[in-house]
């Protein structure tokens, strides 16, 4: 918004549209995942291997009565792959917690460590999405609700070393991909008896999120916190490997030998090469054909979808069947506004069908500052957008139309006037502070 103000120059900067262009891809699509298999695929990445181990052993005293007795990492050969496994060993008394009292004692616990906000964060959405399943399963809230192995300090060593792994190697920086998931076959016994794969735990974690799980012949191969782990990090499944540059792999070996499968979960980091130091972004493209909505409408549904979160709007006139004139409205979207935007589409065209494709656009960086303009001795805040190349030099500098606009109807001035004098002090502005 527009207003008189005595304020200087002001180049903070409110908007940055730059995307990530590190890429990490947990790849559990051959034997699934574990927590203790997702901690040796980071070590086996490269991660500070005694920042970790030295960090598990200060969680020795999370509960009482518990003692470590061994915590290392191995090299092993897994049908034939080279691989790191995590071999974890303590004496541990009682073998059941309440879920709330398990989240108290990991907070209190992680508060020790140097952590930065992002893994401790990472840390307790990962035990609260564990404890939330089981107490969804047994109808408990959790304060009442009562686990057995997800209890155990496994799973806090499991969570507190994967976190400290993935900061050491930069991957919460990073765009973070998930495969479909292994989750096996047969039958699992444990603590409440016998129950078929994938576990209730497990199935409960991943419902209603987008990961896609595909059954194999090997038994239980995704546990409960491997798939809270991989919630809480990554929010999209590919089938394919999108494109990437491979820089790092690390092999993560689990305990069981499984029949003609090397039993590894396997992470690569790379980069994107499609952004070469650009913005790469995944977006949809949405479209529908309309023979029978008058011009007024689809006007009203332009402004609609802008307000609605549409990056983009636009309308092709056409010839369709019937030599029929028609309209192509096409919408640009995320993937955070696609649903909002197909059905408000529906509802306000009638349209009977919508395509929808996945495609990246690759942008330049944009930044949006608030930059002060004096017209007719009145002070003006304005928004400028100032585009940059990946060599971060600007090479275009555009003020907001609507700000231009209500500038031009309180001096009572034609816009063009207005356009002139505002961008000669932008120039003016820019030259003087060397941002050219």
């Amino acid at each position: 918004m527009i207003k008189k103000s005595n304020f200087n120059l002001c180049l903070a900067i409110i908007v940055t549209n730059r995307i990530m262009s590190k890429i990490s891809i947990i790849d559990a699509q051959l034997a699934g995942l574990s927590g203790d298999m997702m901690l040796s695929a980071l070590i086996d990445l490269g991660a500070n291997k005694k920042k970790v181990i030295d960090s598990i052993y200060k969680c020795e005293n999370i509960f009482s009565g518990n003692k470590i007795k061994d915590a290392r990492f191995e090299k092993i050969n897994s049908n034939g792959f080279n691989a790191t496994r995590f071999y974890f060993e303590n004496d541990e008394k009682i073998h059941q917690r309440k879920g709330i009292e398990m989240v108290r004692s990991l907070s209190k616990s992680i508060e020790y460590l140097d952590l930065k906000p992002r893994s401790k964060s990472f840390i307790l959405d990962s035990i609260k999405t564990l404890i939330n399943a089981e107490a969804k399963i047994h109808g408990k809230s959790i304060n009442q609700v009562h686990l057995h192995e997800a209890s155990s300090i496994d799973t806090f060593v499991d969570l507190i070393g994967c976190a400290i792994a993935l900061e050491d190697l930069n991957i919460f920086d990073s765009k973070i991909y998930s495969t479909y998931i292994c989750i096996g076959n047969g039958l699992t016994t444990f603590s409440h008896g016998t129950i078929p794969n994938p576990t209730n735990a497990v199935l409960e974690i991943f419902r209603g999120k987008s990961f896609v799980l595909v059954g194999s012949d090997q038994g239980e191969v995704t546990t409960p916190t491997g798939a809270a782990i991989l919630v809480n990090l990554s929010s999209e499944c590919i089938r394919y490997y999108p494109p990437i540059i491979p820089e790092k792999i690390g092999l993560g070996a689990g305990h069981r030998i499984l029949k003609n499968t090397p039993n590894i979960l396997r992470i690569v980091l790379g980069k994107d090469p499609v952004s070469l130091g650009l913005n790469n972004e995944k977006m949809f493209l949405i479209e529908t054909n309309i023979d029978d909505v008058d011009g007024e409408i689809i006007g009203n549904l332009i402004e609609i979808l802008m307000n609605e979160g549409a990056k983009d709007v636009t309308v092709i006139p056409g010839i369709t069947k019937k030599n029929r004139p028609a309209n192509i409205i096409r919408i640009l979207s995320d993937n955070f506004n696609r649903e909002i935007l197909i059905e408000r589409l529906f509802k306000e065209t009638g349209t009977s069908g919508i395509r929808i494709n996945e495609i990246n656009r690759i942008t330049l960086e944009r930044n949006i500052i608030i930059m002060q303009v004096i017209v007719n001795e009145s002070e003006y805040n304005i928004k400028i957008k100032i585009t940059r190349d990946s060599s971060n030099n600007i090479i275009n500098i555009k003020p907001e139309f609507e700000d231009l606009k209500k500038i031009s109807e309180f001096e009572n001035k034609s816009l063009k006037t207005i356009q002139e004098l505002v961008m000669y002090q932008i120039h003016k502005k820019f030259k003087a502070n060397n941002y050219e």
